[in-house]
């Protein structure tokens, strides 16, 4: 039986070779969703295995890499892809990019899907780390990024999320703050959440549970601004200081601190896990940590080529990109 050929797709389905192959390479953005959805079918109606990925098959490398993120709109997420985007264009590879919106039903489709294409490897960005459709990748062909999962189970390249924010709790605390507050998104089961707060339970000697405050991405905000309404009306004439998650969270610790009237460094003290630009040119400076979210692209890059170069699967690590501290003035 004679194989099936991209020119006998774009036939069957009255589009161009050219419309097929930037499908087949993910550049949609010229065709409609109509077109697309009818070279899909026809692709899994006719059984067609393109000649590139045939051509992967055989060598095991098809010079592609696909990527899984959680959340695109996550400036953390921007800098790693840059730094994915760079080191994969120095090696000859190109990138396939998928995101899931936080939603882990479509992260685990986009896995399947860029399983499906043959890539050569996977970096994987995770919603949730203990997903079940990570049963389906193994550490010879991919690697996670900043959220890990209960059970190391791949290389993950993470910041040193408890160490520096133990230390950097433990300046605050030498500042002689009378009582600190850990504030993030709902902890749930991501590693980076509970990582932070479990070193700044180290720093602070709190026990576990306590001196947290959990505000939602979206939605109402009274009840957080009611917490914090009490907690500086529990404190009056003491030093209180909060220690937020990442930038987002921080942005919505200073909003509802505004709506009560309060100013940082004056009525609490503030420092925050990530650095974003506008926290250096804030009136003062927000005092922070520094993780190199570039370096933890090209650091997954890294390490996956030189698995898929070797053909060997290793026992998998937790690899850890050093951060640094910026000190400035708000607390």
């Amino acid at each position: 039986m004679e194989k099936m050929t991209i020119k006998d797709i774009a036939k069957l389905v009255g589009v161009s070779t050219a419309t097929v192959s930037n499908y087949l390479n993910g550049n949609l953005t010229k065709m409609s969703p109509v077109t697309q959805r009818k070279i899909a079918e026809m692709i899994r109606n006719t059984n067609y295995v393109p000649s590139s990925v045939a051509r992967g098959l055989a060598t095991n490398d098809n010079k592609t890499i696909g990527v899984s993120v959680a959340d695109i709109t996550n400036p953390f997420t921007s800098t790693v892809l840059s730094g994915i985007y760079e080191e994969c264009g120095k090696h000859g590879y190109r990138v396939l990019f998928t995101n899931a919106s936080s939603d882990a039903s479509r992260e685990t489709d986009n896995i399947s899907k860029l399983q499906n294409q043959q890539v050569s490897g996977l970096i994987i960005d995770p919603v949730e780390g203990d997903s079940p459709i990570f049963k389906t990748i193994t550490n010879r062909d991919a690697v996670m990024i900043d959220r890990q999962a209960s059970q190391i189970k791949v290389d993950t390249v993470v910041t040193d999320n408890f160490e520096s924010v133990k230390r950097f709790v433990s300046k605050m605390l030498d500042e002689e703050y009378d009582t600190l507050y850990y504030v993030s998104w709902p902890l749930k089961n991501v590693s980076t959440r509970w990582n932070r707060y479990n070193g700044f339970l180290e720093a602070t000697g709190y026990t576990s549970g306590t001196h947290y405050l959990s505000v939602h991405n979206t939605g109402d905000t009274s009840e957080f601004v009611d917490q914090l309404t009490e907690i500086m009306e529990d404190n009056v004439g003491k030093k209180v200081g909060f220690f937020t998650m990442n930038g987002r969270v921080l942005i919505r610790l200073l909003a509802a601190m505004e709506f009560l009237g309060l100013e940082y460094p004056i009525d609490y003290g503030v420092g925050s896990y990530e650095d974003l630009d506008w926290m250096s040119i804030m009136k003062p400076g927000i005092s922070c940590i520094h993780q190199d979210s570039y370096a933890i692209g090209t650091k997954a890059v890294e390490i996956l080529l030189d698995k898929l170069n070797s053909k060997t699967e290793a026992e998998p690590r937790l690899i850890e990109v050093p951060t640094t501290e910026k000190i400035r003035a708000s607390y």
